[in-house]
């Protein structure tokens, strides 16, 4: 058997290249260049997963191709007995046990009775967080809370994080998070989420129309992205220029986005696969989410050369005010329509907030944040170990 440390990551994703599936996919291929053995637990893989890992399908190969939601409950099921297994197997001294969320509870606390290292990766801010920014956003806008963090949620997902020894947070506000929930700051793990720059520059830039600033807005059309915020902000900014707004949309704003497809200020593009020409047309990235984790999207604008207006939820440790774009609070429309008439007024600020947030991606992408990442893990590890030896 390897004496290398060994991490084993816990995935309960359909690999399709798209959303945490692909950032978990990332991130460990930039733990390759270190002295580590990582296994990778999956549903199932239907897109690239890196060649460093020892990868653990749960799914048999003839179900691999059918719809999700006919074979999700058999392919979960059969991770979490894989898993297991690997924890009851596994040498508490040489290992960590590496969660994405949503894992049930019984699976973690298995790992802390075999003594073995648990993390957990906090895509977004905790369920207790962003349930009461969700139903204050809904109450505001007369809808229904139909958003996905209910009580119930937070009360399942509270109890799955009091299991843990340490957390991956991706930004500032999931720290605060988990602080609220009494996480101790030694078991916080600074870190972000990445991108990669392969994926967006390979292709040019799409054709433009017309004259004026272009903002884009990537991601979910939805409440928790800020969206109705937004289209009120671009409202009452009234600058020269055009709102791109790229991403599925969500139910509960339907008639909202009716209503605003007949201004010819404002493009709803539907989902865009390909976001680096898109990206490379506009002027400014516009991205007033409520609450996140460390989204792509802020990084992969950045690498691209775009100044960034977003919240301080959206912005990945990587947006300042005055430096590489304008940071609002979450929520305010006042601030939202200021920033847009700022950076639609100002070409030198544009260029000036862009060109730093290019050279500032350059920190962010994935080999690094991945590299960054299994070195923390490891530290924890000799720390364990040390702790393990003392009499």
């Amino acid at each position: 058997m390897s004496d290398l440390p060994r991490v084993l990551v816990y995935a309960p994703f359909s690999f399709n290249g798209q959303g945490p599936a692909e950032s978990c996919a990332s991130i460990v291929d930039g733990f390759s260049p270190l002295a580590i053995k990582t296994e990778l637990f999956v549903a199932r893989i239907r897109n690239h997963i890196p060649r460093n890992v020892d990868l653990h399908q749960s799914l048999p190969l003839a179900k691999r191709h059918l719809p999700w939601r006919m074979v999700n409950r058999q392919a979960l099921s059969k991770l979490d007995e894989d898993f297991k297994l690997a924890l009851r197997t596994a040498d508490p001294a040489n290992t960590i046990a590496y969660f994405w969320p949503d894992p049930a509870v019984e699976l973690v606390q298995e790992a802390r009775r075999r003594g073995i290292v648990t993390v957990r990766e906090m895509i977004n801010t905790a369920c207790a967080t962003s349930g009461p920014i969700l139903d204050a956003a809904y109450a505001r806008l007369g809808l229904p809370q139909t958003h996905p963090v209910s009580k119930d949620k937070i009360v399942t997902e509270t109890r799955e994080l009091r299991s843990y020894d340490f957390f991956f947070a991706s930004n500032p506000e999931v720290e605060k998070s988990l602080q609220q929930l009494d996480v101790k700051p030694g078991q916080i793990l600074r870190t972000t989420f990445g991108w990669t720059p392969g994926r967006l520059l390979k292709s040019t830039a799409s054709s433009r129309a017309g004259g004026g600033t272009r903002f884009v807005f990537v991601g979910a059309l939805s409440v928790r992205k800020g969206i109705p915020e937004l289209l009120d902000a671009w409202h009452e900014a009234k600058v020269e220029g055009e709102l791109l707004l790229a991403g599925r949309s969500s139910p509960d704003i339907a008639s909202l986005l009716h209503h605003h497809k007949s201004n010819a200020r404002i493009r709803i593009l539907g989902y865009v696969k390909d976001v680096g020409p898109l990206f490379r047309s506009a002027d400014v990235f516009v991205f007033p989410t409520l609450e996140e984790g460390g989204p792509q999207v802020t990084y992969e604008a950045a690498g691209c050369g775009l100044p960034v207006i977003t919240t301080a939820m959206g912005a990945a440790r990587l947006v300042e005010t005055g430096i590489t774009g304008v940071v609002v609070d979450s929520g305010s429309v006042a601030q939202l329509t200021e920033a847009i008439r700022l950076l639609g007024a100002r070409d030198d600020l544009r260029v000036a907030y862009g060109e730093r947030a290019r050279r500032r991606a350059a920190d962010f992408v994935y080999s690094k944040v991945g590299l960054q990442r299994c070195g923390q893990l490891l530290s924890i590890l000799e720390e364990h170990r040390r702790h393990e030896a003392q009499p």
